[in-house]
């Protein structure tokens, strides 16, 4: 069965590679050979080719984690994939641009990485649009259209069926043990099977009946062995489970994961947790100064420590300690567990009102980032007492702790924190979970710092 995604994202990874070689060509060309610009290369193109090395894996980095799973020739679904092309080769420049300054080398031409940027944004336009048009247009010749006969006449089934005529199959119709004459689609019964085979040319079978009917799914199989006629089988308990499920192989063994998260996958997790490395260590060092100011602000208007740790539920469900400035007069230990924050909090201190208001407080957990505990971006971590309670009373509560907890989330960035509809927060962070990707989270912390939302309810 072919798969146009999957190939066209295989050939767009190849392509890619040869257009930013073809970029480099043309761009040597147009700055150094073309008379355009008046001043020599004043490194040989060896030397120049070091941009080429840098480049290629930013890049290709950068667009794997950012590009859409689903493409096709509408345009509403192209210009994401576009719109990371232009991200992914800006970004890289940017990376090599700095790479340059701290060895030092500082005698590569600035127009000349310009060009080859803005050329390779170019013919990556084309490219996509090329190869869109040869792969997903309805006339398409490259791809052999395909007859499919779809055993069961369901929701299933029918579902399928439009996403295959997308993917330039041709759906012969449907079989069925029940009698539906009203049903153009269907064109036989289980029982006729056989002579539907012997007069039409079939490619493939979507078997889409229940799983419980054994001796009809045997019987089918059969005859698709007999005519040796590729099978497919739609496991129909999908539909009792969420829909991001995916099928992996354990030594050949399919297990079905029930709630797919992007970041299940090594690599993604790899990249999010190095980028919370870096970004947790500058902050430290740059609010350094900061710390120490509202270290000195806290003991000077109230008695008690100035770091406020307290126990938090974490990714796995694994209790942690997370690190804040203490905003609240010192409390009973029993209390502060189970009490509840509330507006204008009595238990404030006057120097608590101001960080808690601008979440300055917020700041000492960069210490859980990079030792681990927390993440940047990910659903608010919860005191064991409420996490116990919620589990009990809200639906799917405890899918939070797939990820690592963050310093903000998307729940947050819409005003969700605080005293706010725990109900609410939770669709907030099942989303993220099953839509992450790394621009999702560069979004989030752009808007942490720049949306009012992320102040709301911040008390």
């Amino acid at each position: 069965m072919h798969n146009l995604d999957r190939l066209y994202f295989r050939l767009t990874n190849i392509l890619d590679v040869v257009l930013i070689f073809l970029s480099f060509w043309l761009s040597w060309i147009i700055k150094f050979n073309s008379g355009l610009f008046n001043k020599p290369a004043s490194l040989d193109i060896q030397t120049y080719l070091l941009i080429v090395a840098l480049h290629i894996p930013f890049y290709l980095l950068f667009f794997t984690t950012s590009r859409r799973r689903k493409i096709g020739t509408e345009r509403w679904k192209a210009v994401p994939e576009l719109l990371a092309v232009v991200r992914s080769n800006v970004i890289s420049l940017l990376l090599v641009v700095l790479i340059f300054y701290l060895f030092k080398l500082i005698d590569f031409s600035r127009i000349f990485l310009f060009i080859f940027v803005v050329v390779n944004i170019i013919l990556s336009f084309v490219q996509r649009a090329v190869l869109r048009r040869l792969l997903f247009s309805s006339k398409s010749k490259i791809t052999l259209k395909e007859n499919i006969l779809l055993v069961g006449y369901n929701s299933l089934t029918q579902t399928l069926a439009q996403v295959f005529e997308r993917e330039n199959y041709n759906i012969l119709g449907y079989v069925d043990e029940k009698e539906q004459e009203s049903q153009n689609e269907i064109i036989g019964n289980l029982n006729e099977i056989e002579e539907i085979l012997k007069k039409r040319h079939v490619d493939e079978i979507i078997i889409g009946i229940p799983l419980t009917d054994e001796r009809k799914i045997n019987y089918i199989v059969d005859i698709c062995e007999k005519y040796g006629i590729r099978t497919y089988l739609i496991l129909d308990y999908f539909r009792y489970v969420p829909s991001k499920a995916e099928i992996e192989k354990v030594n050949g063994i399919p297990l079905v994961n029930i709630r797919y998260s992007p970041l299940d996958e090594w690599t993604n997790r790899f990249i999010k947790r190095s980028f919370d490395i870096v970004v947790s260590l500058i902050g430290l060092i740059i609010c350094l100064p900061l710390f120490i100011i509202i270290a000195i602000l806290i003991k000077l208007t109230s008695e008690g420590p100035v770091l406020f740790v307290q126990e938090r539920v974490g990714y796995n469900r694994r209790i942690f300690k997370m690190h804040k400035f203490r905003t609240m007069y010192v409390q009973n230990p029993n209390e502060e567990k189970i009490k509840w924050t509330t507006k204008d909090d009595p238990r404030r201190t006057p120097v608590g009102k101001i960080l808690r208001r601008l979440s300055l407080d917020e700041l000492p957990q960069l210490w859980d980032v990079l030792i681990g505990n927390m993440s940047l971006v990910g659903p608010r971590p919860e005191r064991p007492y409420f996490v116990e309670k919620f589990k009990e009373e809200i639906p799917k509560y405890m899918i939070k702790h797939r990820v690592r907890p963050g310093m903000t989330g998307w729940a947050q960035i819409h005003g969700l924190r605080g005293d706010t509809s725990i109900e609410e927060r939770i669709k907030y962070d099942i989303w993220y979970i099953e839509n992450w990707s790394f621009w999702l989270d560069i979004k989030i912390i752009f808007a942490t710092i720049f949306k009012g939302k992320f102040m709301e309810n911040a008390y």
